[in-house]
């Protein structure tokens, strides 16, 4: 009986030892799979970049809603310093002009199609769904071990980018709001 049970506690081990390196083996995969290129940073973090001029300024052209031009005119005000942060750290041998077309093209192009009854909801739903990708490229970016101005940028503007994300969540698009002739 005492052999029995020496032997169920080895295989007991035994068995929270495979599990134990299971699980540290699907961490490293999970890990290799989160690491974020500098390339795919570049472009992700360009393209947000180029979605948030594009959305504001449409929301300015098309909406009526006072939440969403004031989040718009918060957005360009902006614009310009975070763009000019992005350009002055760009490894110009990870830029190509003429092959970069933005991630989040398509989106704007929706929102651009838009019915004027809808927009302000489409504008929130897309913009929330891109805000949420960008966060999560910035976020798996920073992860990785390395260090340098990229990195440095993706710290830096993870929490713009959350708080862009709330702003849009707290519009109040209850309110009807006078339509311009």
């Amino acid at each position: 009986m005492r052999h029995l049970r020496l032997a169920i506690g080895i295989l007991g081990l035994a068995g929270l030892a495979l599990r134990l390196a299971e699980d540290v083996r699907l961490h490293r995969v999970r890990k290799r799979l989160a690491r974020v290129s500098d390339e795919t940073f570049l472009k992700t973090a360009r393209s947000v970049n180029a979605f948030e001029s594009s959305l504001a300024r449409l929301a300015l052209e098309k909406s009526t809603n006072d939440d969403v031009r004031a989040f718009a005119d918060h957005v360009l005000e902006k614009e310009g310093e975070v763009t000019n942060d992005l350009i002055e750290i760009m490894d110009v041998n990870l830029v190509t002009e003429a092959d970069f077309k933005p991630i989040y093209h398509g989106w704007v192009d929706d929102l651009q199609k838009a019915n004027l009854d809808r927009f302000d909801q489409s504008l929130v739903d897309i913009g929330q769904t891109v805000y949420q990708g960008a966060v999560s490229v910035f976020e798996a970016y920073v992860r990785d071990d390395a260090t340098g101005p990229l990195k440095d940028y993706a710290a830096r503007n993870i929490p713009r980018l959350q708080a862009r994300l709330s702003q849009l969540q707290g519009l109040d698009l209850s309110v009807p709001q006078p339509v311009m002739a």
